[in-house]
């Protein structure tokens, strides 16, 4: 048991090597996005990095993700590649069709989004890089498979670094504002295509296995519906800010929401991307239950100690990085969507259970709800309270989500998470939030000491509490042994 927990965070670590490098382009590149793009410049890119990946989510067909289900409990290794191969060719077809069919309307899509249409090349870069990022899912999620993490760090701190001069160059030096965002993005992903090519063809022959074709399709599928869903509960807010406020309004929240989603990148995203195949190696081993119901509670105080430090230091972090003071108030949204993210990455956990049964229709089905939910709520909150409106209308999607993955996933495949252990450690961070307010009118540095001594209070705070067993208190001693032993 304690060699996979072992694995499964070596894993993740290694894997959040890449998401790391990601989110520190956002803050190395704060400064130029605040120093060189209006609010209003802010929201526009913002609405346009959300399109983009719900096109992702859309047009991809969820065939990367049923290629890695299938390819992981498959023993042939001539399967594996005509699994890929089938795949693959199945994406390369559809993305050809989607430039085909959306790249004469560019002007159109300007017009909806914006009012006019010069920003119709915004859409002729964004369909062209959206395209390469779904064949890029592909070779991502080959590497996972194959455990390749050191090719797949590699790859995606050049395709981030790319970025990041591309970014700086475009920007200050050639104007271009978001379009140079989003060309540098164009850039970096056929940098991963390029690159990445070689192992994918390397990795295939030329079977196309149709029947199987379906039957990932019909897993796929519903998959695309829950994603759909699941990003109008993260980022469906951004066009009803859009609607009832105003593009200065989408980039102040923008720019919390991504400063709270630091550990959404570094910790959910890179846990998906670790943990994924380790799961579905261990679903039906004789210790399963206790292994994922561990998986939960570690995973969840990892959660909740990052959202707490990022809350605490939201304001901080703002102020030092953005160069125009109008985004300043972003971070009083950020407490907000950090504990949203906490139930989102507990989902997560419960929803795997539907994975491992192939009873994906319940994920469309619970994600679908959620999104309604969240619509509504937001229709009703945003007029009245503004931004704050949206960060509770999505604090409240992800807690009924989460509850709704645990109720249908227990039917089909039954753990028994440590749920009260989880909501001590949610209460507590909570609580300790609450606390830091006391120190808001100290000075700086004042305010830093006491926001770092209630960080250090959340592991001792749960020792008094007897959140920890036995054996795990005995690896805690023993590593801080070796640590002041040496």
């Amino acid at each position: 048991m304690l060699g996979k927990l072992k694995h499964t965070a070596k894993q993740t670590l290694i894997y959040s090597l890449g998401n790391i490098s990601s989110k520190l382009i956002g803050f190395i590149l704060l400064p130029l996005y605040t120093g060189y793009l209006l609010t209003e410049e802010y929201g526009i890119f913002a609405i346009l990095e959300v399109t983009s990946t719900i096109m992702v989510a859309v047009f991809s067909f969820k065939l990367s993700t049923a290629m890695l289900r299938w390819c992981s409990s498959e023993n042939s290794e001539n399967r594996v590649k005509s699994l890929l191969f089938t795949t693959y060719s199945s994406a390369f077809l559809i993305i050809a069709l989607l430039n085909l069919s959306l790249q004469p309307f560019r002007e159109s899509f300007s017009n909806l989004f914006f009012n006019t249409n010069i920003y119709s090349d915004y859409f002729l870069i964004l369909f062209l890089s959206v395209s390469f990022e779904i064949l890029n899912l592909f070779s991502f999620d080959l590497l996972r498979l194959k455990e390749k993490s050191a090719f797949y760090i590699s790859v995606s701190i050049l395709r981030i670094t790319a970025i990041l001069v591309l970014n700086i160059y475009f920007i200050k030096y050639l104007g271009l504002g978001v379009k140079g965002i989003i060309l540098s993005q164009l850039i970096g992903n056929i940098l991963v295509f390029v690159l990445t090519i070689p192992f994918l063809l390397k990795n295939m022959i030329l079977q196309f296995n149709i029947a199987e074709l379906k039957r990932m399709l019909q897993y796929g599928i519903p998959l695309i519906f829950s994603t759909i869903s699941m990003m109008i509960i993260t980022m469906g807010d951004r066009y009803i800010i859009k609607y009832f406020l105003n593009y200065s309004e989408v980039g102040i929240y923008s720019l919390g929401y991504k400063i709270a989603g630091v550990t959404n990148v570094l910790i959910i995203q890179s846990f998906q991307t670790g943990f994924l195949p380790i799961a579905y190696k261990n679903y039906d081993k004789p210790d399963a239950q206790k292994f994922f119901s561990k998986i939960l509670t570690y995973y969840t105080f990892v959660l909740v100690l990052a959202s707490l430090g990022i809350s605490l230091f939201s304001q901080e972090i703002i102020e030092l990085f953005s160069k125009n003071s109008d985004y300043n108030i972003a971070y009083t949204v950020v407490p907000f969507i950090s504990l949203a993210f906490i139930f989102k990455g507990i989902q997560y956990v419960y929803s795997l259970g539907l994975h491992f049964a192939k009873k994906t229709k319940y994920n469309a089905y619970i994600v679908l709800s959620a999104a309604i939910i969240n619509f509504a709520i937001n229709i009703i909150l945003i007029p009245r309270y503004g931004i704050y409106g949206a960060a509770v209308a999505t604090i409240i999607s992800w807690v009924i989500m989460s509850t709704a993955f645990y109720k249908f996933s227990f039917k089909f495949y039954k753990v028994k998470y440590e749920i009260k252990k989880v909501i001590l450690l949610i209460v507590t961070g909570i609580a300790l939030y609450g606390i830091s307010f006391v120190f808001n009118d100290f000075n700086f540095f004042i305010k830093i000491i006491f926001k770092s001594i209630l960080i250090i209070l959340f592991p001792i705070i749960l020792w008094i509490l007897n959140f920890y067993e036995k054996n795990e208190l005995d690896i805690v001693k023993s590593f801080l042994r070796k640590v002041f032993t040496k």
